[in-house]
């Protein structure tokens, strides 16, 4: 950060705003993260854990159909051309406000069967209110992507740390008179409705008005096609996987798995803010202005990335039991051997995202699909076989495994675009093996390994 705050001074407009970005995304995250430690702390303490396997299974139907009905808008405002004409902004604020609408009125009606499916009661209501909040996200100002396309990343940072505080407030307080998951689904509800408020309150360069111009529709759509299934994919390759794991494991073993993965996913999460905010964006304009610099700033940004971000993921992942030893009560033990392999996991899935980010930079959003897709089909496949041969720990090795395999399908999808520097991603897979093997000897119980695949296979002969 000190780095980023002296080049700030030097170097083109362009340069500073990256590293302007940079920063804010960098003390933005680590505050976002630090007050959600703190929460994630309190909480656990106040609710139990049956109360965090709920809401990971609602939170998954949820983003599962923000996914499923992705438009591209935010994208292909970023990356158009004639994105600052009112009507086209207004046009995709009005695709926005009518696809919340529908998604509420699709998680209504999915609700009871989920519920049944589950066995869970209480999936029903909780999917029914918590649904509401694709509608208040439908009103959100389109000034937050136009933010975006600037780089101006300070306001947007400093609204979404305003409406985590007033969430987390008020997920406590209800915690404490009403001691039940619905605590979690009400503060989520209000941190929602509180960042709508201040969008439309801080942010006032765009007079929204509902409008439908049939040719700004068009070219939205036209941009969003391809977007939108491989927003369905991704989906499948992250959160969707949690559908899965919830009918092969408890409600208890899906909280160890969902508190495992958020403390496993830190530092991807914020290669994702860094790409989706800054890296995306500056893509996306260098390829208007300059496109022949778009080779050597892709290279020269995923190698500082990927060698900063590795050892993150390789640390965690060996330190993984003490972390959860620290962190958690006796309770949640079993969350630290899960996030020894899940942190590998992750160093594994940033691999080919920024690839993925210049693809779609450059308007190849049919490319950037069938790269999505390989990586969420290989992922789902590694994961269900690994169940089956060796229960939870083949579950969740299977899916890293997935990952990979996508991976290497993904550069040779890309194999001509000459971004891919063999010497550096031979490194990179030697640096993500090296910690993987280091961590696993040190953190996975071998006894509990043998256990988990003996019950895998008394399971399947009973199916």
């Amino acid at each position: 950060m000190l780095t980023i705050l002296k080049r700030l001074r030097q170097g083109s407009e362009l340069k500073r705003r990256i590293y302007s970005g940079s920063f804010w995304i960098a003390a933005g995250f680590g505050s976002q993260k630090a007050l959600q430690l703190v929460s994630n702390l309190i909480l656990t303490r106040l609710l139990f854990p049956e109360a965090f396997g709920l809401m990971a299974l609602v939170n998954v139907f949820v983003i599962a159909s923000t996914m499923f009905s992705d438009l591209g808008i935010r994208p292909a405002i970023i990356q158009a051309k004639n994105a600052t004409n009112p009507d086209f902004l207004n046009t995709a604020w009005t695709m926005q406000i009518i696809r919340g609408f529908v998604l509420w009125i699709a998680l209504c009606l999915l609700a009871y069967p989920a519920s049944r499916f589950y066995g869970e009661d209480l999936l029903f209501p909780l999917l029914c209110f918590c649904g509401f909040s694709a509608v208040i996200s439908g009103f959100r100002a389109v000034d937050f992507v136009l933010a975006e396309r600037e780089l101006k990343v300070k306001q947007i940072m400093i609204m979404q740390l305003i409406g985590q505080v007033v969430c987390i407030i008020s997920m406590i307080v209800l915690a404490l008179i009403l001691e039940s998951v619905w605590a979690l689904a009400i503060g989520s509800w209000v941190g929602c409705a509180m960042e709508l408020l201040l969008g439309h309150v801080l942010l006032k360069d765009h007079k929204h008005r509902l409008c439908w111009d049939p040719a700004f529709a068009k070219q939205i759509f036209h941009f969003g096609k391809w977007v939108f299934w491989s927003t369905i994919f991704t989906f499948f390759s992250g959160q969707g996987v949690r559908l899965i794991e919830g009918h092969f494991v408890s409600t208890t073993i899906l909280a160890m798995i969902a508190i495992a993965g958020t403390i496993a996913w830190i530092f991807g999460e914020l290669v994702e803010r860094f790409m989706s905010s800054v890296l995306f964006p500056t893509l996306s304009r260098v390829h208007r202005e300059d496109p022949n610099k778009l080779q050597f700033m892709l290279i020269r940004l995923r190698t500082i990335l990927m060698a900063v971000t590795i050892p993150m993921f390789g640390i965690v992942s060996l330190l993984s039991v003490f972390i959860i030893e620290i962190l958690y009560d006796d309770r949640y033990a079993f969350a630290g051997q899960v996030l020894t392999i899940l942190a590998i996991n992750g160093a594994i899935r940033t691999l080919p995202q920024i690839y993925q980010n210049a693809l779609l930079a450059q308007g190849k959003t049919r490319i950037h699909f069938f790269t999505v897709c390989t990586l969420a089909t290989c992922n789902i496949l590694g994961l269900i076989i690994g169940y089956h041969v060796a229960g939870i720990f083949g579950m969740l090795i299977g899916s890293g495994l997935g990952y990979l395999t996508g991976y290497a399908i993904t550069l040779a999808f890309i194999a001509n675009s000459g971004w891919i520097s063999i010497k550096w991603e031979l490194l990179f897979l030697l640096l993500i093996a090296g910690f993987a093997a280091a961590s696993f000897s040190l953190n996975l119980d071998q006894s509990s390994l043998a256990s988990s695949a003996t019950a895998s296979l008394h399971s399947a002969r009973l199916y």
